[in-house]
């Protein structure tokens, strides 16, 4: 099993020409930042991309991570994530095949007003995520750029002691404090870690 996510800008088309290669540019690094051995990814149209996670129990981590930083920099992004199989594997994966990648394509054609959508074969577990995903959209729709620029830096930081925070962020302790306050931090760690531990059941056969 696999996870995918599929994403875009929303309203890239309203981004001026001579700024579409500070998107793009980015775009590219939300990517990188949360690439490894275990992920591929592409982009394609301009403004849209795909992502391969080949250890599922970090699909929603890369999600909101890539959220944040987008966030951080100015632009709102949509993801469709999905879990499922690969049947086709393939080092591009745009032609790559697989329910996770068909899943993930269809939740991006479906999704509305919302920033994160989950899709599974399996029911239950879909709509207990998707409840609790719910509530974190709601939650990181409403953050600003600083506060997510703070939640990005704790959730990625060795040392996320607020004192380390406020160093590397060149702030004060009580301010990187009230940002992640603002941004609810603690309940976007705590959704992180529960989604992680249900896909970790399901891919170890628990579930």
């Amino acid at each position: 099993m696999i996870g995918v996510i599929s994403g875009d800008i929303i309203k890239s088309q309203t981004i001026p020409k001579h700024q579409y290669d500070a998107m793009l540019y980015e775009l590219e690094q939300s990517l990188r930042s949360v690439s490894g051995k275990s992920t591929l990814w592409n982009i394609y149209r301009g403004d849209s991309f795909q992502l391969q996670i080949n250890n599922p129990e970090y699909l929603f981590k890369h999600a909101v991570l890539i959220y944040l930083y987008l966030k951080a920099s100015g632009y709102e992004v949509r993801q469709s994530m999905a879990i499922g199989q690969i049947d086709n594997p393939r080092n591009d994966i745009k032609t790559a095949t697989g329910s996770a990648f068909t899943l993930s394509g269809h939740g991006l054609d479906q999704i509305a007003n919302q920033r994160f959508l989950f899709s599974t074969p399996l029911e239950n577990i879909h709509e207990s995520l998707n409840l609790n995903l719910a509530f974190a959209d709601v939650l990181l729709t409403k953050i600003t750029q600083k506060q997510a620029n703070a939640l990005y830096a704790y959730l990625t930081s060795t040392d996320n002691s607020h004192a380390a925070l406020a160093k590397d962020l060149k702030t004060s302790r009580e301010n990187v404090t009230k940002l992640l306050n603002l941004a609810h931090y603690q309940l976007i760690e705590r959704f992180l870690e529960h989604a992680s531990n249900i896909i970790k059941n399901i891919n170890q056969g628990r579930c």
